[in-house]
């Protein structure tokens, strides 16, 4: 009886987390997104001129049974000679018996306004693969009796305003709604959009302070935003602090280890309410290489 009460918890479980993604954001999300752009915004590689590869893997809420876990891999690069970039994105993420695998394609291309003021626009495309795994779950309930497969196209576009001290962007990278599964474990999937916006100081010739804002929306549900900061000490290491309005904290670290390699670390904490609700500290993992293919490009610091 025991064993049966904890098998019919765990299929109560995975049927209410796909309910809630119905709801809630369904895209990934990321405590270093201002340190890897592409993954909100398809425009993000043309503020960069160096051709940069990121890997980051984020394990969400540990400890707890089938939380998200999410991986992704980017690389963008600018096209010599042009105003021109392209990238690939991947995305692997498992969230209890569900899980989903994709790639897409990047095109960006850079405007200059005036002197100062630079105009990104960027789009990409691809597919994603969306699995139910129910052969894992110890049911008879017919509902649940057989692995699904559905493959979807993956759109999306983004618009970046900066100068060397400014961005501000939107974007929209699952631009398009649609419904997976059948009956009554159907998952729907909807537009997500965000808006975004930083500034950079020099407090001294040693110490840079750069604010962020992140607004996300989610068509059908309500605005969620992040708001943070970040410092950067010497050109070498980032410090930040996240407040997410999901009631969640965050602290990150950004070591630049050599003039190419950047090693980051974000740890996410819920706040008070969030955990009486059963949530738990979920731990990012970022690494990123910027590089040059010829001496016509400078790897110069990155800001945004």
């Amino acid at each position: 009886m025991k064993q049966f009460l904890l098998r019919t918890f765990y299929l109560v479980v995975f049927y209410l987390c796909g309910c809630l993604r119905v709801q809630a954001q369904q895209d990934p999300i990321y405590s270093q997104y201002m340190f890897n752009g592409m993954i909100i915004n398809p425009a993000y590689p043309s503020m960069d001129e160096s051709s940069s590869l990121t890997v980051v893997g984020r394990n969400q809420w540990t400890g707890i049974d089938g939380a998200p876990k999410t991986a992704t891999f980017s690389f963008y690069s600018p096209v010599k000679a042009t105003s021109t970039s392209l990238g690939f994105s991947a995305l692997s993420e498992k969230i209890g018996v569900q899980s989903r695998t994709g790639g897409s394609f990047h095109v960006s291309q850079r405007v200059k306004l005036n002197e100062k003021l630079y105009l990104a626009m960027g789009v990409k495309a691809g597919m994603v693969q969306y699995r139910e795994n129910n052969s894992l779950l110890s049911t008879t309930d017919p509902v649940f009796a057989q692995d699904q497969r559905y493959w979807k196209t993956d759109i999306g576009f983004g618009f970046m305003l900066f100068t060397e001290r400014f961005f501000a962007g939107f974007s929209a990278p699952t631009f398009r709604s649609f419904d997976i599964g059948k009956s009554v474990n159907k998952v729907s999937t909807r537009t997500h959009y965000y808006f975004q916006a930083g500034y950079l100081f020099d407090l001294d010739d040693k110490v840079k302070f750069k604010p962020n804002v992140l607004i996300r929306k989610v068509q059908g549900t309500t605005w969620a935003y992040d708001l943070n900061v970040n410092v950067l000490l010497k050109n070498l290491v980032w410090l930040g602090a996240s407040w997410r309005s999901e009631k969640t904290v965050t602290g990150l670290v950004q070591v630049q280890i050599s003039k190419h390699f950047q090693v980051g670390y974000a740890y996410d904490a819920p706040m008070a309410s969030n955990l009486k609700m059963g949530q738990s500290a979920s731990h990012e993992l970022m690494l990123n290489y910027r590089f040059a293919w010829s001496k016509w490009r400078v790897v110069s610091p990155r800001y945004f």
